[in-house]
C-alpha cells in the first residue's frame, strides 16, 4: 500500500468546508414561487439570501456580503415587488461598476434575483439573489482568475493563498504494508520570491523527509518561460525486503518549460540536478562485488513534454543520469529512464438535461445544454515506464530498481514527477527488486504499464440546479465575455505603437481627404446649367453633394478621434458612393461635349481615390485578427476554469474503480509480474480518494496475494 496521506488541514479547510457550505445553501432552496412576483406583494420575508454560485472558490466568507446592506428588502420586512426590482437593478449596477473598474482582465458578472418557499397560508417567502461573478474587489475575497492560478499548486488553494506571507504547517498521517504507520509534517513558506519547503515522514522501520529553498528566475524569451533553481537536502532510510536501504544527499536543481503553445496547450520542459552524498544498503544476499554502501555523486539530465489536447493530458519525460561511486576501480554507471502518460475523461450523458441555452445567432464561449444533475464521466488513467542501468556493477545497491506500489521519483520536484521504478500495484514497497536469493537486491532493467479506469456514476453538481434551468444564464454568461473580448482587443490596440501609428495615419489621410472633397466640390458649379438640369445628371449630382455633406462633417471627427467604426463608415461606404457618382458625372459631361471640363473633375477625383485607399490600409492595420487572438488567448484560462465548472466539476461523485498493472524487473530470477483489481474512489470537488485491492495472480509462498491500495490525488482540472 502506499503511503496514504491524509493532508488534513489543506483538505479540511479547501474541499470539505466550501462543498457543505454550497450544498447546505442550495439545499434549502426547495421551490419557485408559481405566480408572479407582484402577486406577493404584503408576504413577510422570512429569510434573504445572496448566493454566489463559486463561493466553494472562496474560502473565507461570501464575497458579495458587504452588498446586502445596501438592498431596500430586509429579513422580517414586508415584500414589496418594486423594491424586488430596485434591489436586482441596484446588484446589477454594482456588478457593471465593478465590471468597468476591476483590473481583472477576465470579467463576466450576473445578478438574478428570486423568491421561493411561498406560503399562502403564513404569508411567508424566502428572497435569493444569485450573484455569478469574477469581479470584486479585494476586500470582498479572490477571483476565479486567481483561483485558476492557485489551482496549479499541488496542495490547491486557499490554505495555501491565506498562508503566504507565513508558514504553512500541515501535519500527515497514513499507512504503509512496507514501513507500517507513519506520521510527519510538511512545511512551506514563501518569502521575497524564495520558497522554503519541507517533509518529514517517521514510522518504526523509515525515516524519509526532504528540505528544499528555492527561487524562480525570470522569462527569457530564447531560452524559457519559466525558470528556478532550488537546493535540496534529502535522506531516505527504508526496508527492502530482508535488505534496507539507506541514502543522504545534497543537490542542486535547475529546471525550466517553455510558454504553452495555444493548440494543444504543450510545454515543453528540461533541466539539470547535481547530487552527491553517501547511499549504502544492507543486503546480506547481495553477490559479492556489488557495492553497497559508498559516498556517491552524479549529474542528471531531464526532457520532457506535456500537453492537453481535447480531453485529454498526455506526459513524455526521459532521465539520464551519470553517476560514480567514490571507490578505487569503480566504473561510472548510466542510468536511462523514459516514463509515458495519458490521461483522458470522456463526459457520459448525464440522467436530465437544462433545456438547451444556446445563444441566439452563434454557439459563445460556453455551450449548453447544461446538466441539471451529476456529471457522469469516464476517467482514464494510464502509465508506462521502462529503465536500463549501463555498467550497474559501478551503481549503488540503492541505485538499483526495487520496484512496487510506491512511486519513487527520479528527481525530488513537486511540479514534475518522473517514475523511475517498476510500479504495480499488487506488491509492497520495494519488495518486487528484493524476491531473489540469487540476484540480490535490485535490478538493472525494468518495464511497467499502468491502467486505472473510474467511472463517476453518482454525485451532485457543482453547478447549482436553477443556474442549470435558467434560460438566460448562458447568454448573459457570453455576452459578459464578448464584451471582454471587445475591451482587451481594443486595450491591446491602444498599447500597440503599430496600431498608434495607423491612427495618427488615419487623421492625416481623412485632412486630406476632406480638401480633395473641398476641390471638387467647388468644381460643381462649373457645370453648364443644361447639362447640370438633366434627369439623370441632377440625380447623380443630389447623391454627390449628400456624399460630398457627410465627408465635410464625418472628417472632423475623425480627426479629432479615429474612431475605426466612423473610418471605416466613411471609408468603405461614403467615398467609394461618391467616386462612382464621379464617374457617372464624367460620362454625362463627356457626352454633352463638356470634354476638358470631364478631364479635370477625374484629375479632382484621383486625390479623394488615393485619400480612402491610404485610410482603407491603416483600417487593415487596426482591425488585423492578432487583436482578437491576443485576446481570446487571455481569456483562455477563465473559459477553461468556466467550462470545467459548467460542465465537468461536481461537489462530490462516487465512481467504481478497475485496476490493471504488468511489470518486470530483471536480472532478479522472477519473471513478469501482473496486478489486477478494483475498488471505489471518491471524488470531493479536485480532490480523489481512491481506495481499491490489487490481486497478486503470480505471487509465491513468501507474498502475500495481493496488496491494498490507497491514493489521495488533488487533480488539476481548470488548466
Amino acid at each position: 500500500m502506499p503511503r496514504a496521506r491524509f493532508q488534513i488541514a489543506i483538505i479540511a479547510t479547501t474541499l470539505f468546508v466550501p462543498a457543505l457550505r454550497l450544498s447546505a445553501a442550495t439545499g434549502e432552496i426547495s421551490e419557485v414561487c408559481p405566480l408572479k412576483s407582484a402577486a406577493y406583494d404584503g408576504y413577510t420575508i422570512s429569510k434573504l439570501d445572496l448566493e454566489d454560485p463559486t463561493g466553494f472558490l472562496t474560502l473565507f466568507g461570501s464575497r458579495f456580503s458587504a452588498l446586502q446592506n445596501g438592498l431596500q428588502l430586509k429579513v422580517h420586512g414586508t415584500f414589496s415587488f418594486d423594491k424586488f426590482n430596485q434591489d436586482n437593478d441596484y446588484l446589477s449596477a454594482r456588478m457593471l461598476a465593478n465590471f468597468a473598474f476591476s483590473r481583472q482582465r477576465v470579467k463576466f458578472s450576473f445578478a438574478r434575483a428570486q423568491i421561493y418557499d411561498c406560503d399562502p397560508s403564513t404569508r411567508t417567502l424566502r428572497v435569493v439573489y444569485a450573484i455569478f461573478s469574477n469581479v470584486a474587489s479585494a476586500s470582498l475575497g479572490s477571483t476565479i482568475e486567481e483561483q485558476t492560478n492557485e489551482a496549479a499548486r499541488p496542495a490547491a488553494t486557499g490554505a495555501t493563498r491565506a498562508a503566504d506571507s507565513g508558514w504553512l504547517v500541515v501535519p500527515l498521517a497514513g499507512y504503509s504494508q512496507t514501513r507500517g504507520s507513519l506520521g510527519g509534517l510538511s512545511f512551506s513558506s514563501q518569502t521575497n520570491g524564495f520558497q522554503i519547503k519541507g517533509e518529514s515522514e517517521v514510522s518504526a522501520n523509515s525515516q524519509s523527509g526532504h528540505l528544499d529553498l528555492g527561487h524562480p528566475i525570470g522569462a527569457a524569451t530564447d531560452f524559457w518561460n519559466s525558470a528556478a533553481w532550488a537546493a535540496t537536502y534529502e535522506y531516505l532510510g527504508t526496508p527492502a525486503g530482508a535488505a534496507r536501504i539507506e541514502e543522504g544527499k545534497l543537490t542542486a536543481r535547475f529546471s525550466a518549460s517553455t510558454k504553452e503553445s495555444t493548440a494543444v496547450h504543450m510545454i515543453f520542459r528540461y533541466g539539470g540536478v547535481l547530487e552527491g552524498g553517501h547511499q549504502q544498503a544492507n543486503d546480506p544476499q547481495a553477490p559479492a562485488g556489488l557495492l553497497q554502501n559508498s559516498a556517491y555523486g552524479s549529474l542528471k539530465l531531464l526532457a520532457g513534454v506535456s500537453g492537453r489536447p481535447g480531453d485529454g493530458a498526455f506526459t513524455a519525460s526521459y532521465g539520464l543520469q551519470l553517476g560514480r561511486m567514490m571507490q578505487s576501480g569503480a566504473p561510472t554507471f548510466q542510468k536511462h529512464i523514459l516514463d509515458l502518460g495519458y490521461n483522458a475523461t470522456f463526459q457520459l450523458p448525464c440522467g436530465a438535461k437544462a433545456p438547451d441555452q444556446e445563444p441566439a445567432g452563434g454557439s459563445g464561449f460556453f455551450k449548453g445544454p447544461l446538466c441539471a444533475t451529476v456529471h457522469k464521466s469516464i476517467d482514464l488513467e494510464t502509465r508506462w515506464a521502462g529503465g536500463l542501468i549501463v555498467d550497474a556493477s559501478g551503481a549503488p545497491l540503492a541505485e538499483r530498481f526495487l520496484g512496487g506500489n510506491q512511486v519513487r521519483p527520479f528527481v525530488t520536484d513537486d511540479s514534475w514527477i518522473i517514475q523511475s521504478e517498476p510500479y504495480i500495484r499488487s506488491i509492497r514497497e520495494n519488495q518486487m527488486g528484493a524476491l531473489s536469493p540469487v540476484a540480490g537486491l535490485g535490478g538493472s532493467r525494468f518495464y511497467s504499464a499502468n491502467a486505472t479506469i473510474a467511472f463517476h456514476l453518482w454525485g451532485l453538481p457543482m453547478l447549482p440546479g436553477d443556474l442549470a434551468k435558467d434560460p438566460q444564464f448562458l447568454p448573459i454568461l457570453n455576452g459578459q465575455f464578448n464584451t471582454a473580448l471587445t475591451a482587451i482587443a481594443n486595450s491591446n490596440k491602444a498599447k500597440d505603437q503599430k496600431a498608434a501609428g495607423a491612427f495618427a495615419a488615419i487623421s492625416k489621410n481623412a485632412t486630406e481627404l476632406a480638401a480633395a472633397a473641398k476641390n471638387l466640390e467647388d468644381k460643381l458649379p462649373e457645370i453648364p446649367a443644361d447639362v447640370a438640369s438633366q434627369p439623370a445628371t441632377a440625380q447623380v449630382l443630389s447623391s454627390m453633394r449628400s456624399e460630398l455633406l457627410n465627408i465635410r462633417f464625418g472628417v472632423p471627427l475623425i480627426v479629432a478621434n479615429p474612431n475605426p467604426t466612423t473610418a471605416g463608415t466613411l471609408a468603405n461606404q461614403s467615398v467609394p458612393a461618391l467616386e462612382a457618382n464621379v464617374q457617372k458625372l464624367i460620362a454625362s459631361l463627356d457626352a454633352g461635349s463638356q470634354a476638358a471640363l470631364a478631364s479635370q473633375m477625374q484629375s479632382l477625383l484621383a486625390p479623394v481615390t488615393q485619400s480612402r485607399k491610404a485610410i482603407q490600409a491603416s483600417l487593415a492595420q487596426i482591425d488585423s485578427p492578432i487583436y482578437v487572438q491576443q485576446a481570446q488567448e487571455t481569456l483562455a484560462p477563465g473559459i477553461r476554469a468556466l467550462n470545467v465548472f459548467l460542465h465537468q466539476l461536481n461537489v462530490y461523485s462516487v465512481a467504481p474503480v478497475a485496476i490493471f498493472d504488468v511489470a518486470r524487473d530483471w536480472p532478479t530470477g522472477v519473471g513478469t509480474r501482473y496486478a489486477a483489481g478494483g475498488g471505489v474512489r471518491f471524488t470531493l470537488a479536485i480532490a480523489n480518494f481512491t481506495l481499491a485491492y490489487a490481486f497478486n495472480p503470480s505471487h509465491n509462498g513468501a507474498e502475500p496475494a495481493g496488496a491494498v491500495y490507497f491514493k489521495l490525488d488533488v487533480v488539476n482540472l481548470f488548466r
